[in-house]
């Protein structure tokens, strides 16, 4: 349908060209879609003249403009498609060149014929070298945060831990461009966002204009905000079993002056884990001495509320100030019940016990940030300057209650209190100069300034006197300084079907950390250099082919750092490490892209090479338990190169109009060597799989099904079993699509069970983690009103005497 739209609007556009050039007028302009704001395709521009009823039109292009050239004259306009209420204009007396500027169209809701171009909807855009998720549009994202975005992101996998990986590889993660937090992980703080005021995630390689962090790649989430005048908004609300309670809220008012955006959410959520434990213990020659079992309950409560406001001010045509502030504050109360059976064969000697834990963190955030951009031009020539500023904080609390309950009954008590502490400052500039021949520039710098404090205190609380008696050796202040200095540069061009992009980043690192306890303090200072290429070929037939080469660096996170970090188990102690180093990861892609008229593809080959790799490794602490047990502890290091040998394959497919399916797969080849002697070296083969079912029953009714696929994982000393999982969502619109009501079930066949075996230390174990189903129930209202000031009026300032427009749409 759409060539021969094509075919008879090009017909009649020859009719147009045979008459004189002097009474040719030139008619431009942009068609996007209301909701989405999004470039439309394939939109018909039709002009008739209301003396001889002659007609002239033009479709859009892939950027959704459109140019028409028509003789002087009155004509009656409209544009539309079959899926869009149409623009209509009923007097358009042309008399000279006239840029219609941006019409914004609104999608129809009646008719039969638009289910199956709706349907079509893309969930997944690509770019060169980027790829870019429309979350707004998956319900599965509706009732969550940021962190169940990116678990429905194409080629995204985030791990129990939280840790975000693509490829294989870590990534980094920004909002709106920007580093976000600072203390805390990537789970903690995007765990806090709102779905309902995320837009879309954009998934690219890495670039020489934002930090070198990340080996694989960048992901940035793009929150929105409104376009054109007026107001909308999004206010939700949801609950789910186990307990998952909340109501959030997204507003947004444009003028033509300034731009006002704001987010708030409230949330209640319980996460309940069942951890069984199973541990063998040996002597030098590997024979028994011992055997160990433990059952966890965890109960994970975690009450949290977020407020963000920012303007956008339109000074004039060419200067913008930006401004956010965001504060959000988390209580956290994770209680745990250890049962815990030991058996020494030697004495024949069986002890029973069981652990209570009370861990409880009260955290807050607090980000400020501004922008000033100026636009030289209207090619691309701008300057921009960003200060942002972002305090993290966290009190914890926990006491540990430890009850013997055979042979003999006994109770000790331990508590540890951790105050943490940071503060983050960036300041960024950056310029591009646009030449000639479609060919950029690019520069600019950022200074990145970190404060780190962990003051932490470990006691034993005296069973006669109940007084708290000091355990010296987990019990530190901590403080951790890092200033990175960053400078880069990038010339990019594009030459017919030809593009590419070369960059060069610098980063200067100076860290400096302090130990209280020992009065010691230690410095380091380097400088390293991080080089991009990135070259494209365009074919005829809407295919693309991409190469890439980067250098990046992956630095120590805070929890990695930290030198005390759980005192759950008193046997195995998870510690960080202060003295870690940063490794390095050269990430080489070729990537294809091509699209047929039912099916697109994106496969891509992939190859890291990452050095001082950072691996957890189990040590003795020489310590025993006051039952004579040995203590282990778990620490981050630097410990071999890692090498990752891949491919990928992203697909969509409409075998019929009401149903889109998405897959992608990643299947590759890990191998660690060099690692310390040589007992950690492994090679291994695995894969991680997406799938995704949409159907669209009807205009209001839709169901989707996300299948998750993680293949065994196989180390020197560890192994995790198969992890795997399936959603169902369904989504109804109600009250002509102002509001969705929308049905959720996690984990619908109960297998999402993290299964962990290791022999280290001489202790073999095995480590079953099991989940509960969850159920959510949301309830989404959407308002939306335009200024006075919309597309008629917009376009009726060109030449006020040009339009005689209707004062509304029909």
């Amino acid at each position: 349908m759409k060539w021969l739209t094509t075919i008879f609007i090009s017909l009649i556009s020859l009719n147009i060209y045979s008459q004189e050039a002097n009474d040719i007028n030139h008619i431009i302009g942009i068609v996007q879609d209301a909701n989405t704001h999004m470039p439309l395709q394939f939109v018909t521009i039709t002009l008739q003249d209301i003396n001889n009823q002659e007609v002239i039109g033009d479709v859009t292009n892939k950027n959704g403009t459109f140019e028409l050239n028509v003789p002087k004259g009155k004509y009656y306009c409209i544009i539309g498609s079959l899926s869009f209420k149409p623009f209509k204009i009923n007097t358009l007396d042309i008399n000279q060149d006239i840029d219609l500027g941006t019409v914004e169209l609104n999608q129809k809701v009646e008719k039969l014929d638009e289910i199956e171009i709706i349907a079509k909807t893309k969930l997944l855009d690509y770019k060169f070298g980027k790829k870019i998720y429309n979350a707004s549009k998956d319900i599965a994202n509706v009732g969550g945060n940021a962190i169940t975005v990116l678990e429905n992101t194409p080629t995204v996998r985030v791990d129990g831990q939280g840790n975000i990986y693509i490829k294989g590889n870590q990534v980094q993660v920004l909002v709106n461009g920007k580093p976000y937090g600072g203390l805390k992980s990537n789970s903690d703080i995007l765990s806090l966002i709102p779905s309902s005021s995320i837009s879309k995630v954009e998934v690219g390689n890495q670039s020489a204009k934002y930090d070198a962090q990340g080996g694989g790649g960048i992901i940035n989430i793009i929150l929105k905000k409104r376009i054109k005048e007026g107001y909308n908004g999004t206010i939700e609300a949801h609950a789910g079993k186990p307990d998952n309670d909340g109501i959030s809220a997204f507003l947004n008012y444009k003028t033509d002056k300034i731009n006002i955006f704001s987010t708030a959410s409230l949330n209640h959520n319980v996460v309940n884990k069942n951890t069984v434990i199973k541990q063998t213990f040996l002597d030098d020659n590997q024979n028994p001495t011992g055997n160990f079992e433990e059952n966890r309950e965890d109960y994970r409560q975690r009450n949290s509320v977020l407020f963000n406001i920012g303007s956008d001010f339109y000074i004039d045509d060419k200067n913008t100030i930006t401004t956010s502030i965001l504060y959000s504050s988390t209580n956290k109360n994770y209680d745990s019940r250890l049962f815990l059976n030991d058996f020494q064969p030697v004495d024949n000697l069986i002890k029973s016990s069981f652990r209570d834990v009370d861990d409880n963190s009260d955290e807050s955030f607090l980000e400020a940030f501004i922008n000033y951009t100026i636009k030289f031009n209207d090619d691309g020539h701008q300057l921009s300057a960003n200060i942002d500023y972002d305090k993290n904080s966290s009190k914890n609390n926990t006491l540990i209650f430890n009850h013997e309950t055979y042979p003999d009954v006994e109770l000790y008590k331990q508590q540890y209190t951790k105050d943490e502490y940071a503060d983050n400052y960036f300041f960024q500039l950056d310029y591009t100069l646009p030449f000639k021949n479609n060919a950029k520039f690019e520069a600019g710098m950022k200074s990145n300034f970190r404060n780190y404090k962990n003051d932490f205190v470990t006691s034993s609380i005296n069973g006669s006197t109940q007084l708290h008696e000091v355990i010296p050796e987990f019990t530190n202040i901590i403080n951790y300084d890092e200033n990175v200095y960053g400078y880069y540069a990038t010339y990019s061009k594009e030459h017919k079907k030809i593009n590419y992009s070369l960059a060069l980043r610098t980063e200067i690192t100076l860290t400096k950390i302090f130990d209280d306890k020992v009065q010691e303090e230690f410095t380091n200072q380097y400088t390293d250099f991080f080089p991009t290429v990135e070259i494209g070929y365009s074919f005829e037939n809407k295919s693309s082919l991409l190469a890439f080469y980067n250098r990046s660096i992956n630095r120590p996170t805070i929890s990695q750092l930290n030198p005390f970090d759980s005192f759950t188990d008193e046997r195995f102690i998870m510690i960080g490490n202060p003295f870690l180093n940063a490794s390095y990861t050269n990430f080489f892609l070729l990537e294809y892209y091509i699209e047929f008229e039912k099916i697109t593809l994106i496969p891509s080959l992939y190859h890291t090479n990452t050095t001082d790799n950072i691996t957890n490794v189990l040590e003795k602490t020489n310590n025993q338990t006051h039952d004579g047990f040995d203590i282990y502890r778990r620490l981050p290091i630097n410990n071999g190169t890692l090498n990752q040998t891949g491919a990928e394959l992203i697909l969509t497919y409409f075998p019929i109009n009401k149903l889109r399916l998405n897959a992608s797969i990643t299947p590759f080849f890990a191998s660690l060597s060099n690692t310390r002697e040589n007992q950690y070296d492994y090679d291994d083969f695995r894969w991680y799989t997406q799938f995704s079912a949409n159907y669209r029953f009807n205009n209001t009714l839709r169901l989707k099904i996300d299948y998750v696929y993680q293949s065994p994982i196989k180390t020197a000393i560890t192994g995790f079993d198969t992890y795997q999982y399936t959603n169902i969502t369904a989504s109804k619109d109600l009250f002509n699509n102002k509001a969705t009501l929308t049905f959720k079930v996690q984990d619908v066949f109960d297998t999402r069970k993290g299964i962990y075996d290791s022999l280290e230390a001489n202790t073999i174990s095995k480590r079953t983690t099991s989940f509960e189903r969850r159920y959510l129930l949301s309830f989404s209202y959407r308002f939306n009103k335009a200024s006075k000031r919309n597309a008629h009026n917009r376009a009726k300032e060109v030449d006020k005497n040009i339009f005689e427009i209707n004062d509304k749409l029909k």
